[in-house]
């Protein structure tokens, strides 16, 4: 009996050594809690996934925003959070690899950008645990992510890139006072331009503005399709991707007329002088907003219980090409000097 008792004895005194050793390459002293050891023994950084359709600016200031809100909410990058980023390179077969390398290395939450990537992760991410929140998807309902525009899904839930084109022309008559006139080009083909379109007829009405649209195929078709809009005070570029593209072709038929360029993108106005003016929600806000969802997520609010993020007017961001709008002859408005928006 006294030899187990200095057994049991000497096992504890081996435990206490092991505990103190243990404290002090932790720089934490021997008297350090048995409870507080383990904490800190565990405390790792929390993994969240970014999947992206692949490598563009208007993404990565999306990410930006996203991770900028994330620390002011406490979560530091490679301190208490770590960012595993993955991209298709914009090759929607390769999304669903981009998804297993990121499910992988078992995030609590998944962002997703584009409409693509979105749709994906619903299908291709197996567990039903891990959260996901969208960006830079224009209308998740259409696109079937979620069943409405108050509730998520019970897995996905994000915020929308829609254009509310009530704000748009109310901003466009102020950058225009004279406007009475605009011209649209669209591609039949793409469903987005067509509803594009459709809810711009609806806001020009309401804003006493006439809006001239007409249709284009292709790039090749678009020099002579601007052509056409004769009359008009401002060209507005809607976020189609075959519109977007062929700016520069629109520019040289437009700037013929001295009309000016309102552009849906923020990208093309920093790299010339195309765009007279650029207004749309800023992609950092969306990032942003995205965070705030994912934060939620991580307290363990669903998906299903939150409304799909629209942009409110604060979310908008202009720029005006100053040396552009002289060119063409417009002043700008005593209203919009002091604003911080001109490239240059």
């Amino acid at each position: 009996m006294k030899l187990l008792c200095a057994c049991v004895r000497q096992i504890g005194r081996s435990r206490a050594i092991t505990a103190a050793l243990l404290g002090a390459a932790l720089g934490l002293g021997s008297f350090m809690p048995t409870g507080a050891l383990a904490q800190v023994a565990s405390a790792a950084p929390i993994v969240v996934g970014i999947a992206s359709f692949g490598p563009h600016p208007a993404l990565s200031r999306t990410i930006q925003g996203f991770k900028d809100e994330m620390q002011a909410h406490g979560y530091v990058e490679n301190r208490n959070v770590r960012y595993v980023y993955s991209d298709a390179n914009f090759t929607p077969s390769l999304i669903p690899q981009t998804l297993a390398q990121i499910v992988a290395q078992h995030p609590s939450v998944i962002l997703t950008l584009t409409t693509p990537v979105a749709q994906a992760a619903v299908r291709n991410v197996g567990s039903l645990d891990t959260p996901l929140v969208f960006s830079q998807v224009t209308d998740p309902v259409k696109a079937g992510i979620v069943p409405d525009w108050q509730h998520g899904s019970s897995r996905i839930n994000g915020t929308s890139s829609a254009t509310d084109y009530d704000v748009v022309l109310a901003f466009a008559k102020k950058v225009f006072p004279k406007a009475k006139k605009f011209g649209v080009l669209y591609s039949a083909g793409e469903v987005n331009d067509v509803a594009a379109v459709g809810s711009l007829k609806e806001a020009a009405a309401k804003a006493g503005l006439e809006m001239v649209a007409t249709s284009a195929d292709s790039t090749v078709d678009v020099p002579q399709r601007a052509g056409t809009l004769r009359g008009i005070d401002f060209f507005y570029a809607i976020g189609s991707n075959l519109i977007q593209s062929a700016l520069p072709a629109v520019a040289s038929i437009t700037d013929h007329m001295h009309v000016p360029i309102l552009s849906a993108e923020h990208e093309l106005i920093r790299k010339g002088d195309i765009i007279a003016v650029a207004y749309a929600p800023s992609y950092e806000s969306q990032g942003a907003h995205a965070a705030d969802m994912a934060l939620q997520m991580l307290k363990g609010v669903k998906p299903s219980a939150m409304p799909v993020y629209r942009a409110v007017p604060a979310d908008y961001k202009e720029l005006i090409n100053r040396r552009k709008m002289a060119a063409l002859g417009l002043p700008v408005p005593p209203a919009l000097d002091a604003c911080n928006c001109f490239v240059n």
